[in-house]
């Protein structure tokens, strides 16, 4: 297992990242899309349509699976924001250009948001990072499971999906190997760094909550690389 959380290694596996809020709202649903864009009209000019928002508003209320999906989507040459009446994400598109790049598109944006005054709290604060490594990843992490004393073959079809507590966050861990990415055959590593608890203060410290989600998916992550399969990666300390 590594004993050092790299600063950054290259080439760089990330494919998605994605930060996310969920939030409550005494603004009507309806008006919360044009509320928000009108602060980022002038540096997203893209302007998109999901197709969730063709459902009528009481048929994604009464479906949990939907209920904080969002309904539209911007987009500049570096990253996209979505929204819907109780979530909020900002994206990074590929390449992925670094933490202190993502993080200063995720700061600037919610100091908008938060500005706007369309968030009554904050219920829910997330941080997504998948990671395609064109290979079998099973063979190159610290994961032991095993049924009847035999371990995983990573010749079959896996995929593994668990909840691991990092205090005041919990991290659910997927890893999925045989997919296809961009024509290539390899594996994944989706980790989601999440808490619902605690929140009340998240307004008005908000860098510190991101920060604290990022550090505990980033160490979570590479705890799960073996030492030689890193060393691949040249990383950075």
């Amino acid at each position: 297992m590594a004993n050092r959380t790299p600063e950054k290694i290259d080439p760089c596996p990330i494919i998605d990242a994605v930060f996310e809020i969920r939030f409550i709202s005494s603004i009507p649903p309806s008006a919360i899309f044009g509320i928000i864009y009108n602060s980022f009209k002038d540096e997203y000019k893209k302007v998109e349509n999901l197709p969730i928002s063709q459902l009528p508003e009481p048929v994604r209320n009464s479906d949990p699976s939907l209920r904080f999906k969002p309904l539209y989507r911007i987009l500049n040459e570096d990253s996209v924001i979505q929204v819907g009446p109780n979530v909020f994400t900002v994206s990074a598109l590929a390449p992925y250009q670094g933490w202190n790049f993502f993080s200063s598109k995720i700061y600037s944006s919610i100091s908008k948001v938060i500005e706007i005054g369309c968030m009554d709290s904050v219920t829910r604060l997330g941080l997504r990072y998948i990671n395609f490594f064109p290979e079998n990843i099973l063979n190159n992490i610290d994961l032991n499971i095993s049924i009847s004393g035999e371990g995983l073959n990573p010749k079959n079809n896996t995929l593994l999906r668990t909840e691991i507590g990092q205090d005041p966050y919990t991290s659910t861990l997927q890893i999925t190997n045989q997919i296809e990415h961009n024509g290539k055959s390899g594996s994944i590593i989706d980790i989601d760094t999440f808490t619902t608890n605690n929140l009340v203060e998240f307004m008005g410290n908000f860098k510190h909550f991101i920060e604290l989600a990022h550090s505990n998916e980033k160490e979570l992550f590479f705890s799960l690389l073996k030492d030689a399969f890193l060393e691949k990666f040249n990383p950075k300390y």
